[in-house]
């Protein structure tokens, strides 16, 4: 049986974030909680609205990791300036230690990786996932539309 390119490129995609699975296994860590910690440690401060998006995973997970690290020290609130009803999640100085502890193996498992393929195949492969996201997400929709029609 022949296996069409577009099985194939499914595949490594599946199989890419297999490897951040076990990964955060590897290092015991829940995938709510590396998350978390991998995207405020990159972009400083997220409301939890932004984290579930940027995570693609439930309210519920995010929210009990946020309220594991607030328990622990290692996450703080804030009123968010721009919408008084949310809040802002970033690390506390603690947080951020324990974060950067926690995520330094991974963020150097991805430099080794990035450096062996090179920049130019880097910049390709993020514009091409960047393509095929846009494109999936777009017939993801329309057959959405079509399904409740």
């Amino acid at each position: 049986m022949k296996i069409s390119i577009t099985e194939k490129v499914t595949t490594a995609i599946v199989r890419g974030s297999k490897g951040y699975e076990q990964w955060n296994n590897q290092h015991h860590l829940p995938d709510y909680l590396a998350m978390i910690l991998y995207e405020l440690l990159m972009r400083q401060e997220l409301t939890q609205k932004e984290l579930t998006k940027l995570s693609d995973m439930p309210k519920q997970s995010i929210n009990k990791g946020i309220k594991l690290l607030q328990k622990q020290g290692y996450l703080a609130l804030k009123v968010n300036p721009k919408d008084k009803r949310a809040k802002l999640c970033h690390l506390t100085p603690e947080g951020k230690k324990y974060a950067q502890k926690k995520m330094q193996p991974l963020f150097d498992l991805e430099e080794k990786t990035a450096q062996e393929m090179g920049a130019a195949k880097m910049k390709q492969l993020l514009d091409l996932t960047e393509e095929w996201n846009q494109i999936f997400f777009k017939y993801l929709a329309m057959q959405e539309e079509e399904d409740n029609a």
